[in-house]
């Protein structure tokens, strides 16, 4: 399936809550196509974002099967962060940050910023198609 990953925390009161209704808005307009893609968000506070918060997170934005939210160690989130070139230090400066690569594919395509629905159809769309 194709990826498309963001990083948040659910404590975030500034873009987190836009980037995770950007998901679950990229989500329903993908309708029975959703099947197609895995959706993770992974936690830049897992010291806080525990399973079960993750989970009323996800259920709050109406996250579907194919949109899992992700926990672990905070050396694990950095490496990760770090791995994607996303890491800025602390939870409170992390940036938007959306990901997305075709199955298969090596590369990742980066959009930098906040990212609407529209801009997320369009960019899965382009990766699928360089296939």
């Amino acid at each position: 399936r194709a990826v498309i990953l963001n990083f948040i925390f659910t404590t975030c009161s500034s873009f987190c809550p836009l980037s995770s209704q950007t998901f679950a808005e990229f989500q329903n307009r993908l309708g029975s196509a959703a099947e197609n893609v895995h959706l993770m968000s992974i936690s830049v506070d897992p010291e806080q974002d525990t399973p079960e918060r993750l989970r009323e997170y996800a259920r709050k934005f109406g996250a579907g099967p194919g949109w899992q939210h992700y926990t672990g160690t905070l050396a694990a989130s950095r490496a990760t962060q770090r791995a994607f070139g996303a890491y800025r230090g602390d939870k409170m400066s992390h940036t938007p940050l959306t990901l997305i690569r075709a199955a298969g594919a090596k590369t990742w395509r980066r959009i930098e910023g906040f990212a609407t629905p529209d801009d997320l159809l369009s960019e899965y769309r382009q990766v699928l198609a360089l296939k």
